[in-house]
């Protein structure tokens, strides 16, 4: 299932991109990703983060956006403060990523927030990876990516 911005969703799951465009508030994607993770942190959803990514975001916007390293230590510390379910993975959700990606013929890393979001019982996962839509497909999730197909193709000039 393919969503626009006005959906809501109990339990939301963001991918790495999603963490780093909701901090990165001068990010093209921002203005339209921020909305479904602020309801999760006005506490109408429950947003679930895999528990390494705020330490991956403050790499990404290190080095890829150039945030200087303080300020991206504290907008990474301010996002992790909020009322977030962090989520692992165990052992069969990993083996249950490579299930997927050999069915499918996708690579794992996708595959593996796949198996996340079975995992967790997630509503959605909230991505500007258009390659989700294809992946939920059949899924109990939906593939929620708020971001106009206009704005996308601006994120490469972002980083």
């Amino acid at each position: 299932m393919t969503t626009s911005g006005n959906e809501q969703f109990d339990r939301v799951l963001l991918d790495l991109n999603a963490v780093v465009i909701a901090i990165l508030r001068d990010h093209p994607g921002h203005e339209y990703l921020f909305p479904p993770v602020e309801r999760g942190f006005e506490a109408e959803s429950s947003l679930l983060v895999f528990d390494y990514y705020p330490l991956r975001a403050q790499y990404l916007l290190t080095k890829r956006y150039r945030v200087e390293t303080h300020r991206a230590r504290t907008a990474v510390q301010r996002f992790v403060r909020q009322p977030i379910q962090f989520v692992a993975a165990d052992r069969e959700t990993i083996l249950e990523a490579y299930e997927v990606s050999a069915e499918r013929n996708h690579d794992v890393y996708d595959c593996f927030l796949v198996a996340l979001a079975r995992h967790h019982e997630a509503d959605a996962i909230l991505t500007t990876d258009t390659d989700f839509e294809e992946l939920c497909r059949g899924e109990p999730f939906a593939y929620f990516n708020p971001v106009p197909e206009d704005i996308l193709e601006r994120f490469a000039d972002a980083s």
